[in-house]
Order: C-alpha cells, then structure tokens, then sequence
C-alpha cells in the first residue's frame, strides 16, 4: 500500500488493520462512505499503567494499524497513556502527569495543532469520572472547536459514549466502530473525525506554538 504523499483509501486503512492485527475482519465501508463495525475487545482488563480510565489493552494497537500513514500522533486527556503503543506528544492538565503539554483541552493554547496529523482523545465520560481526576467536567464542544486549529486532513480518533457536537464544515465523520470490552464494562464508541479545509468563518488564535517541556512544567446528525 502507498502510504508517502498520497491519500490512503478507507478500504486500504481496513485492509491494512487486519493484515496487521490478524483479527477478523469486522469492519466494512458503508453506502454513505464511511467506516463501521464493531470491536470485541475481549476478557483481557489490563491497563499497564494502572492509571483510572486507561485504554483497553490492545485499543492503542488497533488505532495503530488503521493509520499507517500517521506520523505526528497527539494524545489528548494523555494520563499515563502507553507511548510504546503509539508514540507522539501528549496533553493533560495534570503536571503531575508530566505530559508534554500542559493544557486545558477545552483551549489547547499552548499546543501546535497544525504540527499534528493524528490526535487521540478519550475524555472523562461523566461527572464521577471527572471527580476520578480530581478535575472538573469537560465540555466537549468546546474540545472539537480547540481541535479546529488541526491541519486541515488530520485525523481525530475520538472514543467516548458520546458523540460531541461539532461543525460539519470543519470536521467530517470518517468511521464510527462500536467498541465492547465484556461484561459489566461500558459500552463506547469510536468516532474519527477528519478535519476539512478551512471554513472563511473560522478564525485561528495566535496563542499556539508554547512547547512545554515534560521535564518542566495542565452533536450534529452523521448525515
């Protein structure tokens, strides 16, 4: 598969993410263009960081083999995120963490999002998991309206139990797989987003490009 300069097609990306993760092929390009199916993600309950909310063992690899073009990875709501998985920068409000940005992701004003062609979120789902980490609720609204200082094509792999509202002249909707851990787990879906060309109603900030060092230093309808 040509990956170099070129647009990779979604039958290439599902076609590469079986070849690489050996499992069967469960996921299909719909009538209306986009990617759908279902994730099983099995019995196995590690997260090895341990950290509350972790990714599903494996979750990382998956995303991994469906982006083999992606170079520039950017993990949002990072906590403890496996980087051996899938390497790239990250971003949480915690120093503590030690991410390599911190930052609100409701402004992302310290972060360069245009150098980035794959960004990765997976927020707080509700209320008692904010208070997990000891931070308040996010409004996912205004993530998606942050993220719109993305290069236009970058790809945002979002996995919630909600899809957050967004502008369809920003952002169009790529695949949505439904992911299922076991039992008493809950259920979440992955939305991917692919980021259009600029709207000429959209205006970018002039805050970004602030590095912070880790070594110093926080819906609209799918038709």
């Amino acid at each position: 598969m040509q990956i170099e300069g070129s647009v990779v097609r979604l039958e290439d990306r599902i076609d590469n993410y079986v070849r690489e993760t050996k499992f069967p092929r469960s996921l299909f390009v719909s009538e209306d263009g986009r990617i759908v199916g279902t994730w099983i993600m099995g019995n196995d309950y590690r997260v090895k960081s341990a950290y509350y909310g972790g990714y599903p063992a494996g979750y990382l690899r998956r995303v991994k083999a469906l982006f083999p073009d992606k170079r520039r990875v950017l993990h949002l709501f990072s906590g403890k995120v496996e980087l051996d998985a899938l390497p790239g920068d990250t971003v949480d409000i915690n120093r503590r963490l030690r991410p390599t940005f911190v930052d609100d992701a409701q402004t992302l004003e310290h972060v360069p999002l245009e150098r980035y062609d794959l960004i990765l979120a997976d927020p707080p789902y509700s209320v008692e998991d904010a208070e997990r980490y000891r931070t308040t609720m996010i409004k996912r609204n205004a993530v998606m309206r942050a993220l719109r200082r993305a290069a236009e094509g970058t790809h945002i792999v979002w996995l919630d139990q909600v899809l957050p509202m967004y502008r369809k002249d920003a952002f169009a909707i790529e695949a949505v797989i439904g992911m299922v851990k076991s039992t008493n787990h809950r259920f979440r879906v992955v939305t991917i987003f692919r980021r259009l060309g600029r709207a000429t109603s959209e205006v970018s900030p002039s805050k970004a490009g602030t590095r912070v060092s880790q070594r110093s230093s926080a819906p609209a309808p799918l038709s």
